[in-house]
């Protein structure tokens, strides 16, 4: 499929389905390596020495495999990074693998089970999966040796990963490299045509679904307001309501998720009211007709839309159209929680020979000036290193839109970090069967809020007991 026409949903939906066949596969277990001296550890006078690459020493040799999704544009800053770190390890061989989201988590699952997989992983927290069946080394003394990787006042989110815990483990697996934060993009063209204010940070959705009503022109099939992934958008959209329970959400812990709730109400009131009462949302089965990155949005379409901050570097970058974005509205004038919900990391596979090597490598990436540039200006992730996320390097590449900014200030948002999805849920079945088919009724006005959680319960609950009932660890 042509990347323009490929949405971020259509990526995680194939990738969360071949998730699922991975960890029916991955039934081999690599034995741990014990840990050497960590390496690239910060001197001890100098806790916030971050510029050289991975504590650069010539004592690395050897070669390890780093294997990555599809990044697009950012394909080009993982090949960089590879050239920047093997040039200031020249004893050092670094081999990129590059597979299509649909593949690499089938083949990651044929390798472990054959006691063969790559030294480095690119991916999120559902790799912690690989942990519960101590598939992947424990960084625990590295990191916690590492003056620089411990020092909070350095990052911009948690580097420990405090939900691990969650899910099983007490264990640092992963090394964050970025964040993922949930944005409002718009079309200023659209905005000027019609004489309206561009979004601001203050705005509500009260705001926004004025602002939708008014730039809807259903003569010019131009809308006001396009939903970004449901899944996603649900989570958003629960958490803005300060909801008794914030882990009760379909992110993260379904089987305690009650959508006959006041934070569930809000949400399915959200696309009822956007899409039956106003009909300024365009309805989902037009906004991926266009073969263009976003949709809808993306065709010059729609003036507003609800998706994350890896829009701008994956697709957006190359719209025909100038564009801005901000924060994401309110659901409370007085309250803005932080929604930096995903966090893309790396992981070493406990059976790599390389683990001084591969722990060198993703800590160049994570904890380095020149490793965390080089994720900036891929602009798939936002850097979590500080002094690089706030750099101009980062923030002002030549294609940046108005706003720009929005994607570290949303990850600086006070408050712990919501990471979704538990490690062994198949996160587009529930979806696919119950929650997708919902909401479009709802926004063709064809089922009420009251009749949407009500039937999401009936549902949900029997779903979601059994998929805790399968929950390892």
């Amino acid at each position: 499929m042509n990347r323009k026409s490929l949405s971020r949903r259509d990526f995680l939906k194939w990738s969360a389905a071949a998730a699922g066949t991975a960890t029916l596969a991955a039934c081999g277990t690599a034995p741990a390596q014990p840990a050497s001296a960590p390496t690239g550890a910060a001197p001890a006078d100098s806790p916030q020495t971050t510029s050289a690459p991975a504590a650069a020493s010539s004592s690395l040799t050897g070669q390890i495999e780093y294997l990555s999704y599809d990044l697009g544009p950012a394909n080009a800053s993982r090949e960089e990074i590879v050239k920047v770190f093997e040039a200031a390890n020249p004893g050092a061989k670094v081999k990129l693998t590059v597979l299509p989201y649909g593949d690499i988590w089938q083949k990651l699952a044929a390798q472990m089970a054959a006691g063969q997989p790559p030294d480095v992983i690119y991916g999120d927290f559902s790799l912690l999966r690989y942990a519960q069946e101590g598939e992947l080394l424990e960084l625990d003394d590295r990191f916690q040796a590492d003056l620089t990787l411990t020092n909070p006042d350095l990052f911009t989110t948690n580097m420990t990963d405090a939900m691990q815990a969650k899910y099983g483990t007490n264990h640092i697996h992963t090394l964050i490299l970025g964040t993922w934060t949930p944005i409002l993009y718009y079309n200023r063209e659209l905005f000027d045509a019609a004489g309206a204010s561009y979004p601001t940070e203050e705005w509500t959705w009260e705001d926004l679904r004025a602002t939708a009503k008014q730039l809807t022109k259903p003569d010019d099939n131009q809308y006001g307001f396009q939903f970004g992934t449901t899944l996603d958008q649900v989570g958003w959209l629960w958490w803005e309501q300060k909801p008794d329970d914030f882990w009760a959400t379909p992110q993260i812990f379904p089987e305690k998720t009650v959508f006959n709730s006041e934070p569930g109400l809000g949400v399915m009131s959200m696309y009822y009211n956007l899409g039956a009462l106003d009909k300024s949302a365009i309805p989902f089965e037009e906004s991926g007709t266009y073969q263009v990155y976003g949709g809808g949005f993306g065709a010059g379409k729609v003036a507003m839309l609800n998706g994350g901050d890896w829009d701008a570097g994956w697709g957006f970058r190359e719209l025909a159209f100038t564009w801005g974005m901000t924060l994401i509205p309110k659901m409370r004038k007085d309250y803005r929680p932080a929604l930096n919900t995903m966090v893309p990391c790396n992981v070493i596979s406990a059976a790599t020979k390389q683990p001084d090597l591969a722990w060198a490598f993703i800590r160049f990436m994570s904890a380095t000036t020149e490793g965390q540039t080089l994720i900036g200006q891929g602009a798939y992730e936002t850097p979590v290193l500080k002094e690089v996320a706030h750099s101009d390097a980062v923030l002002k590449p030549e294609w940046a839109a108005p706003g720009y900014d929005t994607r570290v200030k949303a990850a600086e948002l006070p408050g712990p970090m919501y990471t979704p999805y538990p490690l062994n849920l198949n996160l587009w079945e529930f979806p696919g069967k119950f929650l997708d088919p919902t909401v479009e009724k709802l926004m063709a006005g064809e089922m009420t809020p009251q009749e949407a959680v009500a039937y999401l319960d009936q549902e949900g609950i029997p779903y979601f007991q059994k998929q805790k009932q399968e929950m390892t660890g």
